[in-house]
């Protein structure tokens, strides 16, 4: 610290000055050998030069704390010359060089300038300088700041000079510094105290080494008890000594109830030691108020001005010394001394102390002295009891402590009441402005003010310093449980007039900036606590101000997110979402669907913002069991407009995503805004099994709800089980059954029908739903076994090949149910199959069952390729079996799903390569067979020469009218596909053959031509308009052979391809429709 600045200056002229004339008036000059009858003479000088160095200190400064600054100062230095007097003694009696000592204290004390200015001084100038004053605290500051034997010894000398020819005046200095002991605790000290007590230590150390022995020296030990000292009474034990030898000059019974005061606190500090007495924040902020207006009844609260605030701190800092624990605590073998003298003087003055009260005229210092002594009293009611565990306190003293406890007991009873406190009104206004000084000035226990001030609606908005403190120290009131209870108080504030209009939005302004403060987990938590109050509409619940200024601020936000470039941080965007969903979390939910469904690409975004708020997956006690806020929401708002294909795909993407598991938050495990379950039993149910008739796109929803992955909650189960799971089979497998209809021209049915589109869907969410349902029957089968019967029973009417695909749900209970004619082409065991007689299927409709049974899984599939029986070495039976097989593929094409038809495709290949499928090369095939190695491509071509039979009997004229347009389309694109994968098996085996160093070009030359005429026959025999996924690949087929024929520039090659173009321009020359035979023909001409 620096000193010099301010130590050699006029103030210590006029110390200097009042030392002197002090000196000068004495008879013996000598103010070292000063009694205490001598300080009225000649202590006067002192205290005037002291009071008027702290006047103009207080003049200038225009308060009192430099004042008080320089009284600290005063007795720091009056203190360091007493204590340095002493090492000095030491000194000369070892005869020092004082010359030395001078230059060296010169160089390095802080002091040394201001001691030299003070003459020799004793204890008595002190401790009267002190009591003059009035300057209790700053004795005890600096006493704390002594080392702890010093300390000691300076106490010592304090309670003789007390007790030395006591006067009144003696009592209260003495009852004030114990007053002050109590109430210190180690904190952070002051910088002038720290420098004081660090020169003091140089002082006594210097001492020690230059005057005792080294087994007699000063031991300045850190962990000393500061109230102790070995040898020696503590100096608690000091000042219940002291208080009893002068308890006959304790006259005032203010003074009384003060000693009684001090007394039983400081014994419950020393019953309660190492801890201390918790207070609520409540009861903390009520007692510290009731202080207040006792010790100060003309404040007033508002305006909070710098003396409230002083006056504020100093109440806090005497009710922190009564409730928190302290070092000035009597060992437990003092305690009895202490219990006999409470209990004496409490006997002796109580009855004085009842009679001077109802006496006394002075409300304000009868109202102060009787609650401190009543509080004092209760504290030790609470903690006496701790005294019977205590076993160095004898068994009498025990007893006078509970007789003692139960007739203070009586006297809190019967004097409580006389402490008056002013009217509630001007109360609860202190408490209000002690809650909000103790906020705005970070005082002890701020943070539960700051519960109290935002959880207290009667403060809000009845004075603007509630108000400003919010908006000043928002900071601090950035936590969950804060940000709810103003919530709370804005809520009920925007009910009111139109003249706090203004106040209500400064405070909404408030409450969500401090949401916005929140890490994302409190913000979560907030609007959790918000939805849980309030419901739905949240604070806007009872319309007013806060709804219109939603619609303000709603569209604001939503309009900068949907213009604005997001990247790949959404952390403002989820905060913005938040604080608008705060307020309104319905509507806001409502408004984000909208744009996520109707808005291209805002999806995305929307699912990624939704997924940091999974308090939006809350459910509302009073909706729907199982439907969840955004559930709810998005049927309401969303899923019933939805116009057109993109916007349905759109929203399942939405969808599908809010199913995933969301971003983690805080280490908390991620899950899903939206459970599969929940979205099943919203947006399925109701569909599938109500006989809507749109079902595609809940059967798509259905599709992505069983594609997400399940979570193990240690259940084992699927979620599926909360959906109804065989009903919900049931009515899948009612649709697969419908699409047998898919082609029936009468629209009355057809639009309960599921289109052949559809049908390759519902076949993989039919199976997928199997599996599921087939797993949960595997945990406990005998719990599901009537309902296995009853899914059997249900579907008995439905087409037999259903039951075949619920076959992993029937499990063992039922076997295979398959046409009786099956068995004509299949060896099946009757172990796990079962023939059943069907009207459509008679002689002769094996090998259709058969194939029906091909398509239905590659498991199935698999089976029916191994049990097929057919002699392949028998001509006419693979003959037949090949013409059967021709006209059953024609009944399927149709009726066939992608993947079934794959599943036929591969069927064809397999018996193909078995040579089981007889499909003749056309006659022009005959002429090359001498030129060209054909036998690589040979089941391409017969696969290739198979749909083009199929197609010619099928277009037949007979055949015209067997299905729609709609039909002719789709087994179009069901040709397209197969030929397609035929030329992209030749590419394959092309390239194998090149690997081996093998020349097949030429071959797969033409290969390609074959596909392609037959590709242009088949589209010249379809109706008009129903062929143009077929003219895609013959585009296709174009585009490879060039590619084939670009390398070959020999003669021979251009003269093929001469040939070849010929051919070609022929074959496409027979289409019928105008644009595509011109397109294919100008395409052909720029490929020679």
């Amino acid at each position: 610290m620096e000193w010099g600045s301010w130590l050699c200056c006029e103030k210590m002229a006029v110390l200097h000055g009042g030392f002197l004339l002090a000196m000068k008036k004495s008879e013996r000059s000598m103010l070292s050998e000063m009694k205490k009858a001598d300080w009225a003479t000649l202590g006067k000088p002192i205290v005037c030069a002291v009071q008027e160095i702290c006047a103009s200190e207080a003049e200038v400064d225009q308060g009192p704390r430099e004042a008080n600054m320089w009284q600290k100062k005063v007795l720091a230095f009056v203190w360091a010359k007493l204590l340095n007097c002493n090492a000095n003694k030491a000194n000369i009696n070892e005869k020092i060089d004082i010359d030395a000592e001078n230059d060296r204290r010169w160089k390095e004390d802080l002091f040394f300038s201001v001691e030299s200015m003070i003459p020799e001084i004793n204890h008595t100038i002190l401790f009267e300088l002190v009591k003059s004053l009035g300057a209790s605290e700053l004795f005890v500051e600096l006493l704390l700041a002594l080392p702890a034997d010093t300390c000691h010894q300076e106490m010592t000398c304090f309670v003789e000079h007390v007790l030395d020819d006591t006067s009144e005046e003696d009592v209260a200095i003495f009852l004030d510094v114990w007053w002050e002991l109590l109430k210190q605790h180690h904190g952070q000290r002051d910088e002038l105290v720290q420098t004081f007590g660090e020169e003091v230590k140089k002082y006594l150390a210097c001492s020690v080494d230059e005057f005792s022995s080294s087994s007699k020296r000063l031991k300045l030990d850190p962990d000393v008890a500061l109230f102790s000292f070995a040898g020696h009474w503590s100096i608690p034990s000091l000042f219940v000594d002291c208080l009893k030898k002068m308890k006959n000059q304790v006259v005032p019974y203010v003074y009384k109830c003060s000693a009684i005061a001090k007394m039983s606190y400081t014994l419950c500090k020393s019953l309660v030691s190492g801890s201390s007495v918790e207070l609520s924040a409540e009861m903390y902020l009520q007692k510290l108020s009731k202080l207040i207006v006792l010790g100060n009844p003309m404040i007033q609260p508002f305006p909070i001005t710098k003396y409230f605030i002083c006056i504020v701190k100093k109440s806090e800092r005497e009710l922190q010394a009564l409730y928190q624990k302290s070092g000035f605590q009597l060992p437990q073998g003092e305690l009895a001394p202490g219990i006999e003298l409470l209990a004496d003087i409490f006997q002796s003055w109580g009855a004085e102390i009842q009679t001077e009260l109802k006496h006394d005229t002075n409300g304000q210092r009868r109202n102060l002295a009787l609650y401190r002594t009543v509080e004092s009293l209760k504290c030790l009611n609470q903690v006496g009891p701790l005294i019977q565990d205590c076993e160095m306190v004898p068994h009498k003293a025990k007893e006078i402590l509970s007789d003692l406890i139960l007739s203070s007991s009586s006297f809190v009873q019967k004097f409580d009441y006389y402490i008056l406190s002013g009217s509630a009104t001007i109360m609860d206004k202190v408490k209000m402005s002690v809650a909000l000084t103790i906020i705005d000035s970070r005082m002890e226990r701020y943070e539960e003010m700051c519960e109290i001030v935002a959880s207290t609606p009667s403060w809000a908005f009845s004075e603007s310093g509630w108000l400003n403190c919010l908006e000043k120290n928002r900071d601090i009131f950035q936590s969950t449980d804060l940000v709810l209870k103003l919530a709370r108080t804005l809520k009920d504030g925007s009910t009111c007039t139109a003249t706090e209009l203004s106040k209500v939005k400064r405070l909404k302004s408030v409450v969500l900036d401090c949401l916005s403060a929140l890490s994302i987990s409190d913000k979560n938590n907030a609007l959790l606590g918000v939805l849980s109050a309030y419901g739905g509409k949240g604070l806007c619940a009872d319309g007013g101000p806060l709804k219109d200024w939603f619609e303000e601020e709603v569209n604001l936000v939503f309009n900068c997110i949907t213009q604005s470039d997001t990247g790949n941080c959404i952390e403002k965007e989820v905060t913005d979402v938040i604080r608008v969903a705060f307020l309104n979390p319905e509507a806001t939910i409502q408004k984000m669907c909208c744009l996520a469904a109707l808005n291209l690409g805002a999806h995305k975004l929307f699912s990624q913002i939704l997924k940091n708020i999974p308090a939006l997956s809350y459910k509302d006690g009073q909706t729907a069991e199982g439907i969840n806020i955004l559930a709810k929401c998005l049927l309401e708002t969303t899923f019933d407009s939805l116009s057109s294909i993109k916007e349905e795909n759109q929203f399942l993407e939405f969808l599908t995503s809010l199913m995933e598991p969301g971003e983690r938050i805080d280490e908390e495990p991620s899950l899903p805004l939206l459970q599969p379950a929940h979205i099943v039993k919203i947006f399925v149910l109701p569909y599938l099994t109500g006989g809507h008739s749109n079902v595609m796109f809940p059967l798509k929803i259905l599709n992505s709800a069983l594609k997400m992955s399940t979570t193990d909650d240690g259940t084992k189960e699927h979620w599926l089980l909360n959906c109804c799971p065989f009903p919900l089979t049931f009515a899948l497998s009612q649709l697969l059954d419908s699409c047998i209809l898919c082609w029936e021209v009468d629209s009355a049915k057809t639009s309960h029908h599921v289109s052949i589109e559809a049908k390759g869907l519902l076949i993989e969410t039919l199976d997928m739903a199997c599996d599921a349902v087939e797993q949960m029957i595997s945990l406990n089968p005998e719990m599901w076994s009537t309902s296995v019967c009853w899914l059997y029973r249900k579907t008995e009417p439905l087409d037999w090949t259903v039951r075949l695909r619920l076959k992993t749900v029937f499990g063992a209970h039922f076997k295979y149910e398959v046409p009786t004619t099956l068995f004509e082409v299949c060896d099946l065991s009757n172990d796990g199959w079962s023939s059943i007689s069907l009207p459509q299927y008679g002689p002769g409709t094996g090998l259709l069952a058969w194939m029906e049974c091909c398509s239905v899984s590659t498991h199935m599939m698999e089976q029916m390729l191994s049990h097929l029986v057919i002699d392949a070495k028998n001509v006419e039976e693979v003959n037949m079996f090949s013409k059967g097989f021709l006209i059953a593929l024609i009944q399927l094409l149709p009726w066939c799903s992608s993947s079934e038809w794959k599943r036929l495709n591969h069927v064809v290949k397999s018996l193909l390569q078995r040579e089981l499928l007889h499909v003749p090369f056309s006659l022009e095939y005959v002429h090359y067979l001498p030129l060209l190695n054909l036998r690589p491509f040979t089941h391409h071509l017969q696969f290739s020469q198979l749909l083009l039979r199929a197609f010619q009997l099928i277009c037949s004229h007979g055949c015209s009218d067997w299905i729609p347009t709609s039909g002719w389309k789709y087994v179009a694109r069901q040709c397209a596909g197969s030929m397609s994968d035929i030329l992209e098996s030749v590419k394959c085996r092309l390239k194998g053959l090149t690997v081996q160093s093998l020349d097949g070009n030429q071959e797969a030359i033409f290969v390609i031509v074959q596909l392609f005429c037959h590709v242009i026959h088949i589209m010249v025999m379809m109706p008009t308009g129903t062929s143009d996924s077929l003219y895609y690949v013959s585009l296709e087929l174009l585009s490879q052979y060039e590619a084939l024929t670009l390398g070959n520039t020999s003669t021979t090659g251009l003269l093929n391809k001469v040939n070849e173009k010929h051919f070609l321009h022929s074959i496409a020359e027979n289409l019928v429709s105008e644009e595509q035979r011109s397109v294919l023909l100008q395409k052909i001409s720029t490929i020679c």
